[in-house]
């Protein structure tokens, strides 16, 4: 019988919770979900941020069967130091296992395995689930754009857009490296087996169980639009007092946002519940899901919220046109637009019978974006850089 093939599953932090998101998310479902026959897979977060979400998730994650590691303590003040650390340990971890497939899903991952591009074994590969260096263009023309196109054996992106950009790169054009389109997708189970009483869960909350709440669940970072959804907020407010807004995650931006709400008169209507672990729960409780995000690859928490069976108004951007197939996503606005954004939501709360049915095109639709639908893709491409049919 031919060994299992090595599979490391590389992630910026097991802290999806705060710090985290939908990449690593997917990252550490793709690991769980891929045939313990024919594969060992691992995963490693390069830091350790130390929090209890964190050593929660990898006490999970090991319980399923698949070995998790981090490589180096997260440093803030020193977050170069923190990234050569976690290079050591990924390294230092690796002479001690064998490894024939480096998988990476996040910027620094990308570069932490680099060097091996440079050698046979292990093969390294990565997907891209986002605009990549936002803030750092020269390294965008340095990696992306010329050491990524001749260094990793495959590059996948989540949706045809990202695909699109890539392959528009003139060194990939020249060297003709095509990249494969591998579709985010999220464990349809998550949501599918969870019981909630909602009125509890809005109870727990400190929410009314009879007014409409519009929820959102994200990292607040300019990315995710928040502060335009907090100015559209305003106009919905106008015309249904009542509502509730509830923004879950953590980032760099909850200060401004926090003191945005307060600025607008609105911070008695918007609940900040900061970092959960609970986001299948929480979802149920929405009368309505908002993605504002200003640029997505293929949005994991849309797909959640469309298999949780809530509405989705989102920002009219590439990633999530993708997902808006007849209808599952019922209203789209522009992104940056608070004005249109707040009508959308005005509109799809005063539409139950367009929410129903919005929502039972979203089930059926999000089918196409399980789990164990792309571990079937990935595990062909993982069988073929091996060798193996």
């Amino acid at each position: 019988m031919p060994s299992r093939i090595r599979v490391v599953q590389i992630i910026k932090n097991f802290s999806i919770e705060s710090g985290g998101g939908g990449t690593e998310r997917f990252g550490i479902a793709l690991a769980e979900a891929l045939d313990p026959i024919r594969f060992e897979v691992s995963v490693c977060g390069l830091w350790n941020t130390g929090t209890s979400f964190e050593r929660e998730r990898i006490r999970q994650i090991t319980i399923s069967g698949v070995r998790a590691f981090t490589a180096a303590m997260w440093n803030e003040a020193h977050p170069y130091k923190a990234f050569r650390q976690a290079f050591f340990g990924l390294c230092a971890w690796m002479s001690q296992n064998p490894t024939d497939i480096f998988h990476c899903h996040s910027e620094f991952s990308d570069l932490a395995v680099l060097r091996f591009g440079l050698k046979k074994k292990p093969v390294i590969i990565r997907t891209v689930h986002n605009r990549e260096w936002g803030k750092r263009p020269l390294r965008r023309i340095l990696l992306t754009n010329f050491l990524y196109p001749l260094l990793f054996r495959n590059e996948i992106g989540v949706s045809m857009g990202i695909v699109e950009t890539l392959n528009r790169r003139p060194l990939a054009r020249i060297l003709q490296k095509q990249a494969l389109c591998i579709h985010n997708a999220v464990d349809l189970e998550r949501f599918t087996k969870v019981k909630t009483d909602t009125n509890a869960k809005r109870a727990e909350l400190g929410l009314p169980v009879d007014v409409p709440v519009i929820g959102t669940v994200g990292r607040l970072t300019r990315q995710k639009g928040y502060s335009f959804l907090l100015d559209g907020a305003v106009r919905v407010l106008v015309e249904m007092p009542e509502a509730r807004f509830v923004i879950v995650g953590d980032g760099e931006d909850s200060p401004a946002l926090r003191s945005q709400a307060s600025r607008l008169g609105i911070a008695d209507r918007v609940l900040f519940t900061g970092p959960r672990p609970d986001v299948e729960e929480l979802l149920a409780a929405f009368t309505l899901f908002v993605s504002s995000s200003m640029w997505e690859g293929l949005p994991t928490v849309i797909m959640e919220s469309m298999a949780a069976g809530i509405p989705v108004v989102a920002t009219d951007i590439p990633g999530t046109r993708e997902l808006a197939v007849e209808d599952a996503i019922g209203w789209l606005a522009p992104p940056g637009n608070e004005q249109a954004l707040g009508r959308a939501i005005l509109t799809a709360l005063q539409n139950p019978a367009r929410r129903e049915a919005c929502t039972a095109n979203a089930r059926r639709v999000v089918q196409s974006f399980s789990i164990q639908a792309v571990a079937v893709e990935y595990a062909a491409l993982y069988m073929a850089l091996a060798g193996r049919r």
